[in-house]
């Protein structure tokens, strides 16, 4: 699967920009999509085990919406910046997927974007551990994704998750890759 065709893929579905709406606990993060040797991947992090939230979770950068954020994009550029260290002159964004409601309350809006071919990006910080890609078509395998059951205020609650060389990608950040999958097939 190459870039190109996801894009078109993508564009042809249609899309539309989220503005900012100041209802709940609303944040944004960035669906970084290149090419690693002629494949179209996914540039993901691992959260430090230090955080509080969250810890040692693979995630996409992103995080909450602030004031003076104009646009979800600009949120999730301005959190890429801030965590990686992704210049948002790299960064071409393509549009937004459908807003996610995660049972924590979170309204996380998905920046699907492009980034440079010379796009460069700190590899940790103090939030993330590390950043790395994954091919689209390791992530497209329905084989590999299984039932994963977790604890969530006393009730058992059951995601897709898929085992990575870097750890389990699950919950929210699981089901924006999914949906990104399935807008692109």
């Amino acid at each position: 699967m190459n870039l190109q065709h996801v894009i078109s893929r993508f564009s042809l579905g249609g899309s539309t920009l989220t503005p900012v709406s100041g209802q709940g606990q609303e944040s944004a993060v960035l669906v970084p999509l290149l090419e690693v040797d002629g494949e179209a991947s996914m540039l993901l992090c691992k959260r430090s085990a230090q955080l509080r939230s969250h810890p040692s979770q693979l995630c996409f950068p992103g995080g909450k919406v602030e004031l003076q954020d104009t646009s979800v994009i600009t949120t999730a550029l301005r959190e890429s910046q801030e965590e990686i260290a992704l210049d948002p002159q790299q960064v071409n964004p393509v549009g937004v997927l459908p807003l996610h409601t995660t049972l924590t309350g979170f309204r996380i809006t998905p920046v699907l974007a492009v980034l440079d071919r010379n796009a460069s990006w700190e590899t940790q910080s103090d939030e993330v551990e590390h950043v790395f890609t994954l091919p689209l078509s390791l992530l497209a395998q329905q084989h590999a994704w299984q039932p994963v059951q977790t604890q969530l205020r006393g009730k058992t609650v059951t995601f897709d998750g898929l085992m990575t060389q870097h750890g389990l990608l699950w919950g929210a950040t699981a089901k924006i890759v999914q949906q990104l999958l399935i807008r692109v097939a």
